[in-house]
């Protein structure tokens, strides 16, 4: 009995064992989230400067937000510009850890039917490589679009989404290079969902 209790156990996701390649890959991979909204982030605080400039916007809960915002020094306005931007990566590096564990149980459950060997460490390097490489790619037309405001209305609306499939793509020829070409499309099949979640969050 103990036996065949033991036969319905299902498998963990393996979990992935630290080293100096996962280590700097989580540190340039915050960095990357961090350049991507560094200069989304300055352009909404100057607009939010701008805005509550507006006697419609400067009381709040009997707080003048106009003077508070005027009564900072520069070294104040540039670290509200730089905090912004780091919470908002911080929250996007959180949000991505739960996304490559749910990515990576998708993974290692269908391969597991099929008797494939599944290598935590080869997964997350190839998906933080490729969202590394989407958040710079993001950061470089962030940077675009700073100095060409214009091209923000058209940009912002098409240009993540396509960055964000390059980024899948780039994760599948990666990771499905040593895969039987049998199971390449199991792969496609499997990172539908996971691609869906990037595009919408780029």
């Amino acid at each position: 009995m103990q036996n065949e209790s033991q036969a319905f156990i299902r498998p963990k996701t393996p979990k992935l064992k630290n080293d100096w390649v996962t280590i700097v890959m989580k540190v340039l991979l915050y960095a990357g989230m961090f350049f991507s909204l560094f200069y989304f982030g300055k352009r909404n605080f100057n607009s939010l400067f701008v805005a509550v400039i507006d006697p419609s916007y400067t009381d709040i809960f009997g707080v003048s937000i106009a003077g508070y915002i005027s009564s900072m020094g520069k070294s104040m306005l540039l670290a509200m510009k730089i905090l912004l931007p780091a919470i908002c990566a911080l929250l996007f590096f959180l949000f991505y850890f739960l996304y490559a564990r749910f990515f990576a149980t998708l993974v290692f459950n269908q391969l597991r039917v099929f008797g494939v060997e599944f290598d935590i460490r080869k997964f997350r390097i190839c998906l933080d490589g490729s969202i590394i490489l989407l958040s710079v790619l993001i950061g470089i037309f962030q940077v675009v679009f700073n100095y060409y405001p214009l091209a923000d209305n058209f940009g912002n609306v098409f240009i993540p989404p396509l960055l964000a499939l390059l980024s899948m793509a780039v994760f599948y020829f990666t990771y499905s290079r040593g895969l039987e070409k049998m199971y390449r499309p199991l792969l496609l099949n499997i990172m539908l969902l996971p691609t869906i979640v990037v595009v919408l969050f780029a």
